[in-house]
């Protein structure tokens, strides 16, 4: 079936195992679905493995023997520092820490981010940076240290007062597991629902803040020292607790942030390290099955003022999502198909700001764990204006949208609240298949509403805000960036020139095709080194969604977790100042009845202010085969990539950039088949 998707690519694979449970993003954190032990097993059977992260397209040997001499980095003349590799070691984590992009460590270097590194190798310092004053705390899970020149001996004891996570929660010891890019993990992770509070285990000193980036394997995280200069490491949180910084004191119990995946991690857990005397990492599973409070939800008194009675609450993280209200339903009968209303020519736009800022992603609606499934035609309020990273005053965010456990076809669309759903639709879905898509909400009084045309479950995660200053979008035509098998486990990179954008790009906007999968699985996508989106597929059928992507001067990086052939085609890249606005969805193009067909149709598209470009959502239905849609401006040469597959007689929905400068695209379709277009940006 590939070849419905035009010709294959030859790419090198990076065989590297991974042990990422595509499941364990659907861990609910409702508090009576994880109760006791019955909550344990089933924390034990979602992500046993999902911990062993994805790894980083470089491998990092403390050994020469690995690799043939030829394969070393060259000797070149440093002009200012120097840096020795330690085990462990990665390009992004150096960069990390003496606080330079990669691009100038490798210039300075002479390097590439495929070149192998060894411990005790010395590396130039790009830009006369000294690294003795400017290397900042490695932040990666587990953290590691230099290790320091002198070692003396901690002859104290180390206890704990309080253990670490809001129950419930789970752990089991994995000291000494090993990790991506040759590491072994230090720590304990627990395992818990995210926004759960994080607690101080002893009196001390915050001395080091560890802030979430692309190229942070920690995440947002602390470093908790006591008296004796023992401290204990955190990492992975959502946030932190409001009031903290470096050089705040804090009493054993009290709150310091919340349960998140931030950096690379797989699921919302806290990787907690225990450094006795400020040395090397031991084992922390003993200390904290001392104190184990995986049962515990009582929250422990806090400092200051505080009324009577309040530890038996739970404090809640900026992140965690106020409960959705549901307004009146409309009048109108729901649809279970993209409808077939003519396509409208004005499009109302969003005044104002016209860039895009990229945040970590962070949950703002999961129905599931609320148990409230979204009712048919009801419009549900999202609030987004609280969300770490969010400003309130947005008028748009870009947020990742998944549909499940329909029990009939449908669509859902995003729109203002106070606002009729019109016809448009953000994504289509149906019962069995995968339903995944990213697309843009437009956002009033911080917030947001999504209305469904049948009962489903959703989530929807915000990746990035429309603001005054950041990136714009940039369609680039279709280009087929992969098209080949990939094996279970392993991991494929795509560098910035396969995926045709600037290695500046901070995300890309792809369309992911995945033929013949052997069985149901996960796949994952994201930035090189970062965390990935885990996007779960079954066996039943090949399957297409769509995905806003951050990249990085390495690209992005792709993994499942069987056996299948995937192919990614690009329609946008993340970049330049172009202006690109949310909209109300409006209904651009429906084929209805005249299906299109391999013969190229020119379809007009009425977009607001005759934009240059725009993000559209569309929609393919398949006839009785397998159909691929490719989409290009017709003043363009025909892409080599397509915009949407289908397996037969279903409907796909993805979001691409395309440029509509003209007023019109020309589509083919490999078989005859429905097309919808739905506007969600433009600029």
């Amino acid at each position: 079936m590939a070849q419905d998707l035009s010709a294959r690519g030859r790419y090198n694979t990076v065989a590297v195992r991974s042990a990422v449970d595509p499941m364990a993003h659907d861990i609910e954190s409702s508090e009576a679905a994880l109760s006791g032990a019955r909550a344990r097993r089933r924390i034990v059977v979602l992500v046993a493995s999902v911990l062993a992260m994805v790894a980083v397209p470089i491998v990092v040997s403390s050994t020469a023997d690995a690799v043939p001499q030829t394969a070393r980095l060259k000797t070149v003349a440093c002009d200012g520092g120097t840096y020795v590799v330690v085990s462990g070691d990665g390009w992004y984590r150096i960069a990390g820490k003496l606080g330079v992009s990669v691009s100038a460590l490798l210039a300075a270097n002479s390097a590439t981010v495929a070149t192998w590194l060894f411990a005790g190798e010395v590396l130039c310092v790009p830009g006369g940076a000294d690294p003795a004053t400017t290397a900042k705390p490695i932040t990666t899970s587990p953290a590691t240290t230099v290790a320091p020149t002198t070692t003396v001996k901690f002859t104290g004891t180390v206890t704990i007062e309080q253990f670490p996570v809001q129950g419930i929660c789970w752990f089991t010891d994995t000291w000494g597991d090993p990790r991506s890019g040759g590491r072994h993990h230090e720590g304990v992770d627990v395992l818990a629902a995210e926004g759960k509070n994080v607690y101080a285990v002893n009196d001390g000193t915050l001395t080091r803040q560890y802030v979430d980036s692309p190229a942070a394997l920690a995440g947002n995280g602390w470093r908790l020292t006591t008296a004796d200069g023992t401290y204990f490491f955190y990492a992975h949180l959502s946030a932190f607790a409001s009031g903290l910084k470096v050089g705040s004191k804090v009493q054993a119990g009290q709150i310091i942030g919340y349960v998140g995946e931030t950096g690379n991690a797989g699921a919302p857990h806290l990787h907690f390290e225990v450094h006795p005397g400020g040395g090397a990492a031991v084992n922390p599973t003993s200390f904290v099955s001392k104190v184990d409070g995986c049962d515990t939800t009582k929250v422990p008194a806090q400092p200051g003022a505080m009324p009577a009675g309040s530890a038996t609450t739970t404090t809640r993280p900026p992140t965690t999502t106020r409960p959705p209200t549901t307004t009146h339903p409309p009048t109108t009968t729901p649809t279970t198909t993209p409808p077939t209303t003519p396509p409208t020519t004005t499009v109302p736009t969003t005044r104002g700001a016209s860039q895009w800022q990229f945040i970590a992603p962070v949950m703002a609606l999961d129905t599931g764990a609320l148990s409230r499934p979204l009712v048919a035609a009801a419009p549900t309020r999202v609030e987004v204006g609280s969300l770490a990273g969010v400003s309130p005053g947005t008028t748009g965010v870009l947020v990742r949208v998944v549909a499940r456990r329909s029990s009939t076809a449908g669509h859902l669309t995003l729109h203002r609240c106070g606002a009729s759903s019109g016809t448009a639709a953000s994504l289509s879905f149906s019962p069995g298949n995968l339903a995944a898509t990213v697309a843009v909400a437009p956002v009033q009084g911080g917030a947001f509403c999504v209305t469904a045309s049948a009962g489903v479950d959703v989530r929807i995660a915000v990746v990035a805000q429309q603001a005054a200053t950041g990136v714009g979008m940039l369609p680039v035509g279709a280009r087929r960036a992969l098209d080949a098998p990939l094996a279970a486990g392993t991991s494929q990179s795509l560098t910035p020139a396969q995926l045709g954008v600037s290695s500046t790009a901070k995300a890309v906007t792809v369309t992911v095709s995945l033929l013949a999968p052997a069985g149901d699985g996960g796949f994952g996508i994201g930035a090189c080194g970062g965390t990935p989106w885990i996007v779960s597929f079954t066996k039943a059928a090949s399957q297409t969604f769509s995905a806003v992507v951050r990249t990085n001067a390495a690209g992005v990086c792709i993994s499942s977790s069987v056996d299948v052939h995937a192919v990614i085609d690009v329609t946008g890249a993340w970049t330049g100042s172009a202006a690109m606005r949310a909209t109300a969805p409006s209904r651009l193009f429906d084929s209805a009845s005249n299906s299109i067909g391999v013969a190229p149709t020119t379809v007009r598209l009425a977009v607001p202010g005759a934009a240059a470009g725009a993000q559209l959502q569309i929609s393919l239905r398949a006839g009785s085969k397998a159909t691929s849609l490719t989409v290009w401006n017709c003043a363009d040469r025909r892409p080599s990539g397509a915009v949407v597959y289908a397996a037969a007689n279903t409907w796909m929905t993805v979001s691409a950039g395309m440029k509509t400068s003209g007023g019109s695209v020309c589509m083919s379709a490999s078989s005859p088949a429905r097309v919808v277009v739905d506007l969600a940006a433009a600029g």
